[in-house]
């Protein structure tokens, strides 16, 4: 046995030493590329150096770089410095330690303007944090914005995480602050105070944007983190690292080793690629930017010059100009270089990119590599498309053949709109060089579904316009599978056939009634057209993509549309996002809360359920008299408008997954207002802040009254006529029908949206007033202005049998909160304070807790019998208008097999519930079944966490129920017991073994990998006497009784995980620790403590990452021999030794060791999902000990199988292994979300 982890131990160790310092490449030919291998002009040069921090030093990068630009035209470049401008910590305040060293290092690089005319930039990298964070931030840019008289030098300013750059037409640059999204935010307390984006989440939308509105042009991004590295933050190590494990050079092979490896794989620091948040940040940023054509990707971080083309994305790493680091090629690598150095990125003006590296030699610089990046631009051939068309065209969505289904398929799947799907509708054909007196085309749009275009009319009015045939990979990429691209696995595949289907549940012309529908009740709206856009030159490069069927053509309502009726001609027209910040900054913005609210009730009359914050646009009249501004809403994007979502296949998701309820059949009721307004009622409850019950009946009624039945008939008038029969009579007796029940909507709607109330303040001075009064609470907000509150511009009135809990947010500036009265039966009342002093004035307060930071300033005057929670905890004092979220409920099934058990069939429901904390639940119930037929038996688990007991602890408790006939095996203890299943079956060593557990304690899930539970445990355990089971025999020679035993235990349990693929990892590690002392309560004398440990590694063996090395240790430990033999260590089939039977070999202590070879055989699509299969191959050694017994054998398996997975969600395992007691199978499927 030693001698096996000796060549374990090496052959790892072997494998994962393969950084050098030496310049490595993919093609050796590429050192010598021409330069400029198109002979284009240059449009815009960025100089990138990263980690300058050392600059001081004499010999380093910047050297190189004054040398190279000394007497060149840089008037119109850009010299990018890419994070970690100052070693060790960032930039410490005046007179403070380290101060000098960090402004020299700091000048070092900002003397660089004496040699360099063009625009120079700083963005933040890790060790800019290090120092007080924001504020240390704030103080290098204040530098850095000084020495190069630039205001906008340091980017993206305050902390912030994002800005973007219009270069030129053709260029554009975004700067990130990656370490922004992987700090801590709860150690910074001022952090986003300064910006827009508030959460993980808006970032990523952010950036989405950014890439839309720049689709056009060459995008440079430049973040500090690269999105893939192959040097020390990536996991490759020099073979040094295995034999010093510190900078102390004393050697220390086998635990520096083990350190190295810890590090490599495991991704146990926040700047480590495969961390568990960076890896989630760069998951998300590839998989926004891999289909995108011209986007590249520039960082620093790692020590090293790499060029890397991998998952779609060119990354330029350049961070080695102060320091040096081992790299090596790895997946995706063409270049890679471990010395000092610079990069150059070119963007010509045919659209190409280039990239050059140099380093210094003889103190001088010297190209080693340069690549082309992108290619020039690809004009479509339009040739030979025609110059004239027709005036109309009958044209279909989908063809008939793709709408023709038997009546089991509808039933199933449902009946829809498919028939209008397929109906030809005569349109007029469009070509944009003449509509709306020649449009042109700015962009592509960017929906979750909608194939669109964006254009701009003669005028300079900007229009969408949208294919009415959706996307159904589109869809699946933007919301399924977020930070996995999926878009050209599902092409082709029964999956996309299915969701194309699906979308024939949305009326395809239902938008083209809504206008005079709109107009009957008083709501805003759009005028969309319906046209037949051909393939045309007009188009030109988008041919490729758009044209031949059919479009609708909306308008984008902005300030060039203040004219048009239907906006209701307003001052202005802001988006969702911009009407947020203004209600936020001053009181002077106002929401016209019926209005708000009569279209909300209008949406739930058309069955319009997708109406989140991009779905509106805002009318805004300003009154110079009473200084308001004041916003009404402009519904758009109508094209889920009387949707029908019918089919059993819906009623059985329904049960699964409740959300899916927001997909419903339209029809005269609306049966559950609570989930058709999924996506809307974050919105409401921003927004709707002063208006109680009577203003939603007072609207509801104003449209059962206004929408008269003549009026709907004029708006169907508006669809094709050759989708004006039957079924468009069918949905206007539907809609009729609901205009009737609007009073009963709005009702059930109230009730249930009224059971948290939220209250916004200002960023203002504002005074905050709560008042409770029998069965009421009152909450008005009034600005403080010259030390005086004002008349209150809020006012809510809560009634306490409506509400359960209420939110006020004082938000920033210096608020006054008062507190007055109790009352009975009192909705939970939160206030939280935000920034600056606050003071607090509580008389009263009973069921009011006050939230504000621990490290900031706060005033006191009483606190009554409030509950006061001071922490510097974010989620807790950060407003956030999306926090709340529904209830949400997921149930999956599981297979699996093994001899010992059979068949196994799991079943898995977990329930969510939303709340204040601002986590991903307030707490979470999980419940589990599995039956298994070989023994008859089943087993029940739960488990649940609650939130925030003490900050982010929570509280945890879980149980457990197995029937009598529930089984584990035993074959006696030692580590030579023998098996007679050959001969005597399977059954003579199961033991049934009923028992129940109860289980208490508290959790702490670390935001970068870690898991730590804190328990008390109860369980009941009874082993049931078998005749002619090995059990009856050891018990009668043990001379024992077999009662049911009551233990109870404390325990602590570690564990952590960082993977780049949770599903199917290349590189990552698991560790997991686990320990106690558990007694028997009848008998205390029986008490004994345990520890059990493993640490599992996966490895990457080649550049591509198919070849997988996939090692593990594991073993337990019990101390002292007061057990029950059902408490014994154990070895088998799930617990190191695949080859054997599940607790074949029991003892005191066990320790077992696995290696596996995975190989990835390849990435293939099937009729309905994307698959990858893989083979693997290893074995497993391991042994018992116990006191008292001789043995010196190692027991071993070999034996191999293949794995598969889905889409990083469903994956299973097959196995058939080996061992002296024969072969053994298994398998296990099942889904993970």
């Amino acid at each position: 046995m030693p001698k096996v982890k000796l060549i374990l131990f090496f052959s790892v160790t072997f494998f994962v030493s393969c950084g050098t310092y030496k310049p490595k490449y993919l093609n050796e030919e590429d050192k010598n590329i021409h330069i400029n291998p198109y002979e284009s002009e240059v449009e815009k040069r960025f100089y990138l150096i990263g980690d300058a921090g050392l600059g001081a030093s004499q010999n380093g990068a910047l050297r190189v770089f004054e040398q190279f630009v000394e007497g060149k035209d840089t008037q119109d470049d850009y010299l990018i410095y890419l994070g970690d401008n100052i070693y060790p910590s960032g930039l410490p305040a005046k007179g403070e330690k380290g101060r000098e060293d960090a402004v020299t290092q700091l000048r070092a690089q900002t003397d660089v303007s004496r040699f360099f005319d063009g625009k120079v930039l700083f963005i933040p990298g890790n060790h800019d944090w290090y120092t007080d964070g924001v504020k240390g931030l704030k103080r290098q840019e204040k530098y850095v914005e000084d020495a190069l008289g630039d205001d906008d030098a340091f980017q993206p300013e305050n902390g912030c995480p994002i800005e973007d750059f219009e270069i030129t037409d053709n260029v554009a640059l975004l700067t990130i602050d990656t370490q922004w999204y992987l700090t801590r935010w709860d150690k910074h307390p001022t952090i986003n105070d300064e910006c827009d984006i508030k959460t993980r989440e808006a970032f990523f939308l952010e950036l989405e944007d950014k890439l839309k509105d720049y689709s056009e042009k060459s995008i440079v991004i430049a973040m500090h983190h690269p999105a893939f590295t192959y040097g020390l933050h990536g996991g490759y190590f020099n073979f040094q690292k295995h034999i010093f494990a510190s900078s102390n050079r004393i050697p220390l092979p086998f635990l520096a080793s083990l350190v190295t490896l810890v590090r490599s794989q495991g991704g146990v620091s926040p700047q480590d690629r495969y961390n568990n948040r960076y890896n989630q940040l760069m998951k998300r940023i590839i998989t926004m930017t891999r289909d995108r054509e011209r986007v590249t990707v520039v960082s620093g971080h790692e020590h090293v010059l790499q060029y890397i083309e991998n998952k779609g994305i060119k990354q330029v790493v350049s961070g080695s100009g102060s320091k040096h680091s081992p790299v090596a090629l790895g997946e995706g690598s063409q270049f890679a270089y471990g010395g000092e150095g610079f990069a150059i990125l070119e963007i010509l003006k045919d659209g190409s990119t280039i990239v050059h590296y140099y380093n210094s030699k003889d103190g001088k610089p010297e190209r080693m590599f340069s690549k082309e990046v992108h290619e020039p631009f690809r004009e479509f051939n339009i040739d030979t498309l025609p110059n004239t068309f027709p005036k109309t065209v009958k044209a279909s969505v989908y063809p008939k053949t793709e709408t023709d289904r038997s009546d089991s398929y509808e039933w199933f799947w449902g009946d829809h709109y498919r028939d209008l799907y397929g109906t030809e509708v005569e349109v007029p054909v469009a070509t944009l060089d003449t509509l709306m007196g020649g449009m042109k085309i700015i962009r592509q749009g960017g929906g979750h579904q909608t194939r669109s275009l964006r254009l701009n009319d003669a005028e300079g009015r900007t229009y969408n316009l949208r294919a009415l045939k959706k996307s159904a990979v589109q869809f699946l990429q933007t919301t399924a599978f977020k930070d996995t691209y999926v878009e050209e696995d599902f092409r082709e595949t029964v999956t996309e056939d299915v969701i194309m289907d699906f979308y024939t549940s949305s009326h395809p012309y239902g938008a083209y009634a809504i206008p005079k529908l709109s107009d009957a009740v008083g709501v805003f709206h759009t005028n969309p057209l319906l046209y037949y856009i051909p393939k045309q030159k007009a188009l030109g490069k988008y041919n490729a993509d758009y044209g031949d069927e059919l479009y609708m053509l909306e308008e984008r309502p902005d300030d060039t549309f203040l004219d048009v009726p239907s906006f209701g001609t307003p001052d202005a027209i802001e988006s969702t996002s911009n009407v947020l910040e203004d209600i936020r900054d001053d009181e002077e913005y106002r929401i016209d809360e019926e209005s708000y609210i009569k279209a909300r009730l209008f949406d739930m009359l058309i069955g319009d359920w997708d109406r989140h914050q991009d779905q509106w646009r805002w009318a805004r009249y300003d009154d110079k008299e009473k200084n308001t501004k004041t916003y009404k809403p402009i519904p758009r994007d109508r094209d889920q408008v009387f949707s029908n979502y019918d089919g059993a296949l819906l009623g059985i998701l329904n049960v699964m997954m409740p959300p899916s309820k927001q997909f419903q059949e339209y029809d005269k009721a609306l049966n559950d207002v609570k989930w058709i307004n999924l996506a809307g009622i974050k919105l409401d409850r921003t927004l709707i802040q002063n208006s109680g019950r009577e203003t939603w009946l007072k609207q509801a009624e104003y449209i059962k009254n206004n929408l008269s039945d003549e009026a709907i008939d004029a708006a169907f008038k508006d669809l094709p006529k050759e989708v004006q029969g039957e079924s468009s009579e069918a949905i206007k007796e539907k809609l009729r029908g609901r205009r009737d029940n609007m009073i009963d909507i709005a009702n059930r709607y109230y009730d249930f949206l009224s059971k948290l109330v939220i209250v916004t303040a200002t960023d203002k001075d504002d005074q905050i007033e709560v008042t409770t009064e029998g069965v009421t609470t009152t909450i008005t907000v009034s600005r403080i202005i010259d030390g005086i509150a004002e008349k209150p511009f809020k006012t809510r009135v809560v009634k306490h049998v409506e509400t359960k809990e209420v939110w006020v947010y004082a938000l920033d500036d210096d608020d006054e909160i008062i507190v007055n009265g109790n009352g009975k039966n009192t909705p939970k009342i939160r206030i939280i304070g935000g920034q600056n002093n606050d003071i607090y004035t509580v008389n009263g307060g009973k069921r009011v807790k006050l939230y504000d930071h621990k490290t900031k300033p706060n005033t006191m005057n009483s606190k009554g019998r409030a509950a006061v929670r001071f922490v510097d905890n974010y989620k807790f004092n950060n407003y956030r208008y999306d926090k709340f979220n529904n209830d949400a409920s997921i149930t999956l099934p599981s297979v699996g097999f093994n001899p010992d058990d059979g068949i196994l069939v799991g079943i898995s429901h977990t329930l969510t519930r939303s709340g204040f904390t601002g986590e991903k639940y307030q707490s979470s119930h999980a419940f589990s079944g599995g039956y298994f037929f070989a023994t008859q038996g089943f087993k029940i688990n739960y488990k649940g966490e609650f939130s925030n007991l003490l900050n982010h602890w929570k509280l945890l408790g879980g149980a457990q129920w197995t029937s009598e006939n529930y089984t584990q095996n035993f074959f006696g203890l030692g580590n030579e017991t023998v098996n007679r299943d050959d001969e005597l079956g399977l059954d003579y060593n199961r033991v049934r073994t009923g028992s129940q557990s109860l289980k208490f304690g508290i959790v702490k899930n670390g935001v970068y990998g870690s898991r730590m539970e804190l328990t008390a445990d109860f369980e009941s355990i009874d082993v049931q006497e078998t005749e002619g089971r090995f059990i009856n025999e050891y018990l009668s020679r043990q001379n024992l009784e077999e009662d049911r035993k009551n233990f109870a235990s404390v325990n602590g349990h570690y564990s952590y995980s960082g993977y780049d693929n949770s599903v199917n990892p290349t590189r990552g590690m698991f560790f997991n620790l686990k320990g106690g002392v558990k007694s028997n309560v009848q008998d205390f004398e029986r008490t004994f403590a345990y520890l059990h440990y493993s640490l599992e590694f996966y490895n990457a063996l080649t550049r591509g990452r198919k070849l997988v090395l996939n090692t593990k240790v594991q073993g337990k430990v019990n101390f002292g021999d007061q057990f029950e033999f059902y408490q014994a260590a154990t070895l088998g089939t799930n617990s190191g030794l695949r080859g054997f039977r599940q607790e074949r070999f029991s003892g005191e202590s066990t320790l077992a060791f696995k290696t596996d070879l995975r190989y990835h055989l390849a990435k293939f699509k099937t009729g309905l999902l994307p698959l990858k299969l893989g083979i693997f191959a290893g074995g497993d050694v391991g042994r018992v000990w116990l006191d008292g017994e001789n043995s010196e054998r190692w027991h071993n398996d070999y034996g191999g199988g293949f794995w598969l997975g889905a889409v990083d969600s469903l994956s299973g395992e097959f196995r058939l292994f080996n061992s002296v007691e024969g072969l053994r199978f298994s398998f296990t499927f099942g889904v993970a979300f």
